[in-house]
């Protein structure tokens, strides 16, 4: 980092001065150079005269990372944070790019918004990373905001936290954190702007879905939609409107289903957000094969869906396509899309997992069908072990369901 004389010279060059032009009066040309020189320190008083000269804070003068360069610094750092990124691979080599930005000022960050979020993203960058000093640079981060009463960035920061566990798909623990957390702030007379209560609502109703705590799900769900309606803000109103269509369709109530998904198609014209649409798509072949078992119209919507897939998730329309064909009797169609089909390290969530985790299921069926019966039985083990862990589900007992029909059989 840049001493106290290097500060002072770069930013007499930068102002366009010479020595005898910053010392003028105040100074001699000699004891400046000097100064910049490390060979003599100012006093308090010279240190007043010199900035004001330069037409900055004494501050800035004393911190070892000036104002301007910290603001490059994250600039650029959120750039990083920022850019879409499509893989695994993708956000490690972008966290490592991070990383390396922030690394060399992490000792000498003074205390100051910019200095909090570099260590925040420095932490965010670690934790993608694999680097095991992730939550304690968080934890300074944390602290930072603290002392500047910047509650809403306090509250982001333990929302990463939470769900650094909830990935490790310990939803207990990542719900007793949420609570506490929101606890907290509530206590503290935490002011949060609008769009953080709705992160905090949302979170904590997809890890009571997790955890299988229905109830209070579906009331923390329909507060945050509620919330959205009356404040008019449409931030995170497509993940509830998911959410929403997902929890009626485990249910079982059609009516429901359809309210929602009919909600996320007006909003994805609304918002010309053509992945919102297509998602939409994906729920409702999701329900006609997994729940209304109408094959031959979930078959037909996915061919719609692959001739124009843009964004979409083909692995998950592969899983989709191979249940529509199982269900249509065409075994060997299925199981070639069944091959194509593989789960994300991405998903964490039950819901998600109980949708990918049916594929064996299925492949079980399959084999049962074609007489098979010892693949039959390790691809039902398999569905059967994987669903374990989860809550229940229409998911698990169809796993259930199955692997007591193919065992029966053997």
């Amino acid at each position: 980092m840049n001493t106290l004389g290097e500060r002072i010279r770069n930013l007499r060059k930068q102002n366009g001065l010479t020595l005898q032009a910053l010392a003028g009066e105040g100074l001699s040309k000699g004891m400046l150079s000097l100064i910049e020189n490390g060979k003599a320190k100012p006093s308090m008083e010279s240190l007043a005269y010199i900035a004001g000269k330069l037409g900055v804070e004494i501050n800035e003068l004393l911190e070892e990372i000036p104002s301007a360069q910290l603001r490059d610094v994250l600039s650029e750092a959120e750039k990083l944070h920022s850019t879409r990124m499509e893989d695994a691979e993708t956000v490690k080599e972008r966290a490592a790019e991070t990383i390396r930005l922030i690394t060399p000022y992490l000792e000498s960050l003074p205390v100051r918004y910019e200095s909090a979020r570099l260590l925040e993203l420095y932490s965010r960058a670690a934790y993608y990373s694999g680097k095991s000093e992730w939550p304690e640079t968080l934890r300074k981060a944390e602290s930072m905001y603290g002392t500047l009463h910047l509650e809403n960035q306090v509250a982001d920061v333990q929302l990463f936290r939470v769900m650094s566990v909830f990935h490790k798909r310990e939803y207990k623990e990542a719900l007793t954190m949420i609570e506490s957390a929101r606890s907290s702030l509530e206590q503290r007379n935490a002011v949060l702007d609008p769009l953080k209560k709705l992160d905090f609502a949302y979170f904590e109703s997809i890890l009571q879905f997790a955890v299988g705590d229905f109830r209070h799900a579906v009331e923390k769900m329909n507060e945050a939609i509620a919330f959205s309606k009356e404040r008019r803000i449409f931030y995170r109103i497509e993940d509830l409107y998911r959410l929403a269509a997902m929890d009626a369709i485990l249910r079982g109530s059609k009516e429901e289903k359809d309210f929602y998904l009919t909600k996320l198609r007006q909003y994805a014209i609304f918002s010309d957000h053509r992945e919102t649409a297509e998602m939409t798509d994906i729920i409702e072949i999701h329900y006609l094969n997994s729940f209304a078992r109408d094959y031959a119209h979930a078959d037909q919507m996915i061919d719609r869906c692959l001739a124009d897939a843009g964004e979409l998730d083909i692995s998950f329309l592969a899983l989709e396509k191979g249940k529509a064909q199982f269900g249509l009797g065409h075994l060997d169609e299925a199981l070639k899309w069944f091959h194509q089909h593989e789960i994300y390290e991405h998903l964490h969530h039950p819901f998600d997992l109980g949708i990918h985790y049916e594929k064996d299921a299925y492949l079980a069926l399959i084999h049962l069908q074609k007489n098979d019966r010892h693949a039959a039985l390790a691809h039902a083990e398999k569905a059967r072990q994987l669903m374990a862990p989860l809550p229940d589900s229409p998911y698990k007992q169809f796993a259930e369901e199955v692997y007591e029909k193919v065992r029966r059989s053997a």
